[in-house]
C-alpha cells in the first residue's frame, strides 16, 4: 500500500530537484499543424534540366521565371549548358529562350544562384567541372530589357553551391558555400549592397558551426535561415543542423548567430528553398536527397542518391516546423535544385533530378492552403496536460508547506 509522506518531510531541495527534472522536461513539440499543398504542372521546360539557377520576377500584375544554366544529362559534364529561358504569366504558356549566360573561360556553369531583389534578377557563382572545378568570382545583373548581362563587382569570396537571401529588397546575403581557390568549403558570410554596388562582409559563422555547400535556406523577418548541407570530411556528411542568424537592425554587417536544433525532417542536400517569406515570416522547403553527391546524383559513398518526397516549412522567430502534405498525391518528388521561384502566387520546381542521372522537364507548381494563417500552438497530450497540472498543484502545495513551516519556526 503507497503511504503519502507529507511534503513538510520532504527536504525541499529534493522536492525542487524532482519537479526541475520532471515538469521542465515536458517541453512542447515546435511542430504545428500540417499544412495541405495542392501541386499542378506548368509548361515543361523545353529540354530535360537539373542544377539550374531559378528565380522570378512578380511586378504589375505579370509573374516570370527565369531559369539559368543547368545540365542536361548529369552522367556526362559535357552537357553543361548555357542555354537559359523565361516563362511569363499572362503569356504565352512556353519558355522562351534569352541571353546565354556569360561563360567562365569558355565553360557553362552548375551550382549557380539566382535571386531578384527590388524586382531585378542578379546571378552569382557556380562552378565549371571540365579541366577541374574552378568557382565563378564575377557576378551579374541580367537586364530582361536588352536581354544582356551587366557585370558587377567580383564576389569577394567566391562560392558555389551557397545560401542566398535578400534583405531590406537591398542587400544580397552569401552564406557559407565551397570555395573553389581553398578546395573547401568557407564560414564567410558576405553581401552585396545593391544601392551603393559594394560587397561587405558580415559576421561568419561562430565557432562550433561547419561552413558547408549544398545546404538550403534564406532571409525573412529581418533572420538568416539555413539548414543541413556537406561539411568537409570523408563523403562530405550532411551536418544536419540548423543556424539562424538575426540581423542587427543598427548595421547589417552584425549577425548574432544561433543554433536552435536540427529539423524533425529527413536531413537534405541541394533542396529546393523559397529563399524569401511564405507568409508570416516562413521559408518553404522542397525535396532534395538525404545523400550528397557531386553533379551526377551518385553518392560520394558510392551509393545512389535519391530524391526525397518531403515539402516543410520553417518559422525561425518560432523555431516551428509544420509538414506540408501532398493533397492529392500527384507531385513526382526532385531533387538537385538551385531555388524554388514565385510565380502566380504558387511555388514552382523547374526540372531537377527524379533519380541518380535522370533529369527532367518537369516544372511544378504548389498553391499551399492557410499559407499565413494565425500561428497556432500544438495540442499537447492528455498525458502531458496531467502530468503539468499534477507539477502545478504540488509545486504550489510545496509552496504553501513551506511559508507554514517558516512562520512555525517564527512563531516558535
Amino acid at each position: 500500500m503507497f503511504t503519502m509522506l507529507p511534503l513538510s518531510a520532504l527536504n525541499s531541495r529534493v522536492l525542487l530537484s524532482v519537479l526541475i527534472a520532471t515538469c521542465g522536461s515536458l517541453g512542447f513539440p515546435k511542430t504545428g499543424q500540417a499544412a495541405s499543398g495542392t501541386w499542378s504542372q506548368l509548361s515543361p521546360y523545353p529540354t530535360a534540366i537539373t542544377n539550374n539557377a531559378v528565380t522570378s520576377v512578380c511586378n504589375a500584375g505579370t509573374c516570370t521565371i527565369y531559369s539559368f544554366m543547368g545540365m542536361t544529362n548529369p552522367a556526362d559534364s559535357g552537357t553543361i549548358t548555357a542555354a537559359s529561358y523565361k516563362l511569363t504569366s499572362p503569356g504565352t504558356d512556353a519558355w522562351v529562350q534569352i541571353a546565354d549566360a556569360p561563360l567562365l573561360s569558355g565553360l557553362a556553369k552548375i551550382a549557380a544562384s539566382a535571386v531578384t531583389c527590388n524586382n531585378e534578377v542578379y546571378l552569382i557563382g557556380g562552378y565549371t567541372v571540365a579541366f577541374g572545378e574552378t568557382t565563378e568570382p564575377r557576378f551579374f545583373r541580367y537586364n530582361p530589357l536588352s536581354d544582356d548581362y551587366t557585370q558587377l563587382p567580383d564576389v569577394p569570396t567566391e562560392v558555389d553551391d551557397t545560401v542566398v537571401g535578400v534583405h531590406q529588397d537591398r542587400y544580397i546575403y552569401l552564406i557559407s558555400g565551397w570555395h573553389g581557390p581553398t578546395n573547401s568549403n568557407t564560414k564567410a558570410v558576405q553581401f552585396f549592397d545593391t544601392m551603393t554596388s559594394t560587397w561587405q562582409q558580415a559576421t561568419p559563422l561562430p565557432s562550433g558551426v561547419n561552413g558547408r555547400f549544398g545546404h538550403t535556406g534564406g532571409i525573412v523577418g529581418g533572420q538568416i535561415t539555413f539548414l543541413d548541407g556537406s561539411r568537409t570530411g570523408s563523403n562530405f556528411p550532411i551536418d544536419h543542423t540548423t543556424i539562424v542568424g538575426t540581423i542587427d537592425p543598427t548595421d547589417v554587417t552584425i549577425i548574432n548567430w544561433q543554433q536552435p536544433g536540427p529539423s524533425p525532417f529527413s536531413q537534405t542536400y541541394r533542396t529546393a528553398n523559397s529563399i524569401g517569406s511564405l507568409g508570416c515570416d516562413r521559408l518553404l522547403f522542397v525535396g532534395g536527397t538525404d545523400n550528397p553527391y557531386n553533379f551526377d546524383g551518385q553518392g560520394y559513398n558510392g551509393q545512389p542518391s535519391s530524391p526525397l518526397d518531403q515539402t516543410f516549412i520553417y518559422e525561425p522567430s518560432l523555431d516551428k516546423w509544420s509538414l506540408v502534405n501532398d493533397s492529392a498525391g500527384t507531385h513526382t518528388p526532385t531533387m538537385d535544385h538551385r531555388g524554388l521561384a514565385l510565380f502566380d502566387d504558387k511555388w514552382v520546381t523547374v526540372g531537377g533530378m527524379t533519380g541518380p542521372e535522370v533529369p527532367t522537364d518537369l516544372v511544378q507548381a504548389m498553391s499551399i492552403s492557410g499559407a499565413c494563417s494565425p500561428i497556432v500552438v500544438p495540442a499537447a497530450s492528455a498525458w502531458t496536460l496531467l502530468v503539468l497540472t499534477l507539477c502545478i498543484m504540488v509545486a504550489g502545495t510545496a509552496l504553501l508547506s513551506k511559508k507554514s513551516t517558516r512562520l512555525e519556526s517564527v512563531k516558535d
